[in-house]
């Protein structure tokens, strides 16, 4: 049979990792939850940085197919 110290573990761990899976599952399926829009300036918005970061990607697989077809 589990002790009293047992019990109050496992609920703290079952808890903590409750915690954490809500978390991760708020962060992964809304992203830009955290952004408040664009009411003042955009300096430090997460949905700017995000919006750059898909357009240096897309220029970065541009140029690479642009690339290995001149090379064909």
């Amino acid at each position: 049979m589990m002790s009293t110290q047992e019990i109050i573990t496992t609920l703290i761990v079952v808890a903590a990792a409750s915690v954490a899976a809500v978390k991760l599952y708020r962060k992964f399926t809304n992203p830009l939850k955290g952004c408040s829009g664009c009411s003042s300036d955009c300096s430090g918005c997460e949905l700017l940085d995000l919006k750059k970061e898909i357009e240096e990607n897309k220029r970065r697989k541009e140029l690479s197919s642009n690339k290995m077809q001149t090379e064909q």
